[in-house]
């Protein structure tokens, strides 16, 4: 195997290109590895020592890294320089499907040196959430902070949770991880010959993070906190990169329902107002909230070895306001109730001919109607409770809209 590090000159990496072909396109994304000068501010005002994945040189590292995004169907090539005088790290493309020279698996393609840079390249064949992270001692780079989700948005670009998948009005990221602040003190040095390290002691979390933050900075956090109005449709996407196990319950009235785990949608949507999340699993969760109110998401940090429940953490949710039709089509027609028990009334259609058809969660046609009538009645009652798209045809126009039945 000829692996291809390089001592490179920085302003290589500092040029980024999209080059386009057709709806797809090849992205070239830089991340500069670093275990020195990252420093993170905890929620009661204390600094804690990080490593991190940075996308620009003269940053210093957080927790997490950044969302990369790129789209189903796209090339994806990172550049990778490693600065850290004494570390080595690479880039680990966890979930993906990648050949072993692109794994980032030092036991079995290599490892970057101080100074030195590679590519790690990949096809985004399926939309889905992933994570990228250090698998250089992983154990404790993790810990210290190397690692940020990676996400593979819907062909085009579009809404949807996956191609041809439920849409959304909008959407956030959670990223689930621990700090261990005696471990961030006491960092040992991995035996690059041997693979070995030492690890400082017994792993005692003193904080629990949901994209970095806890405790009263979530109040704050405004890519963490939810926001919408009753009867949008908001997808979540949430990943735990952490050494416990998560529980995160949602309210009954967001109406949450998992559609999709570790980059595949699910055969079946799962409607259930509770999350178990392991460490390295990632979840996708439509919500569509049918009240007005401000309520909080907990989200709870259990020790695998005790199953004690150690922290929980409470995602603020607020929903105001009302879902408009003109949010979904800018057009007069409407589906509704939503969600519904089975029976849908369309209003709002021209009084001619229309084609319906309703669509579940994998894409598959489950009925269809010939309408001519600008109000009609559906009748979906032999369906199963879940998510469905319903389109609609008429004069060659088509409109789509997401509904749920109970």
């Amino acid at each position: 195997m000829i692996i291809k590090r390089r001592h490179i000159i920085f302003c290589v990496l500092l040029i980024t290109c999209v080059t386009h072909t057709h709806a797809q396109s090849t992205l070239h994304i830089n991340k500069f590895l670093r275990s020195n000068f990252g420093t993170d501010t905890m929620w009661n005002g204390d600094t804690v020592r990080v490593f991190g994945i940075a996308d620009y040189l003269m940053d210093d590292p957080h927790i997490p890294a950044s969302v990369v995004y790129c789209n189903e169907g796209d090339s994806v090539i990172i550049n990778a320089l490693s600065i850290s005088q004494y570390d080595h790290h690479t880039i680990h493309l966890h979930g993906l499907d990648v050949d072993t020279r692109n794994d980032g698996d030092p036991a079995t393609s290599f490892y970057l040196e101080h100074m030195q840079d590679t590519t790690y390249s990949f096809r985004a064949d399926h939309a889905g959430i992933y994570f990228y992270h250090c698998h250089m001692a992983d154990a404790i780079h993790v810990q210290m902070g190397m690692y940020g989700l990676l996400v593979v948005k819907a062909a085009g670009g579009v809404n949807t949770a996956y191609t041809g998948g439920p849409s959304f009005h909008r959407s956030y990221n959670w990223v689930i991880s621990e700090i261990d602040t005696f471990w961030h003190r006491h960092v040992p040095v991995h035996d690059d010959v041997a693979d070995t390290s030492r690890l400082p002691g017994k792993y005692v979390p003193s904080y629990f993070l949901i994209n970095g933050h806890s405790e009263t900075q979530l109040e704050t956090d405004d890519s963490t906190s939810i926001t919408g109005k009753e009867g949008e449709f908001i997808y979540i996407r949430i990943g735990n990169i952490g050494f416990f196990r998560n529980i995160i319950i949602f309210p009954e009235w967001l109406n949450a329902i998992i559609i999709d785990s570790d980059g595949r949608p699910l055969p079946e949507q799962i409607e259930s107002d509770t999350l178990e999340i392991s460490p390295g699993e990632r979840y996708g969760i439509m919500l569509n909230p049918s009240a007005q109110l401000e309520d909080v998401i907990p989200v709870q940090f259990v020790d695998m070895n005790t199953n004690a429940i150690r922290s929980t953490q409470n995602i603020p949710v607020d929903i105001s306001g009302v879902v408009a039709t003109e949010d979904i089509t800018n057009t007069k027609i409407n589906v509704y109730p939503n969600p519904t028990n089975g029976k849908i009334q369309v209003t709002g259609l021209e009084n001619k001919k229309a084609y319906i058809q309703i669509n579940n969660l994998n894409g598959k046609t489950v009925k269809t109607f010939v309408v001519n009538t600008a109000d009609p009645y559906l009748n979906c009652e032999d369906l199963a409770p879940g998510y469905y798209e319903l389109t609609i045809t008429q004069d060659g126009k088509t409109i789509s809209f997401p509904f749920v039945i109970q």
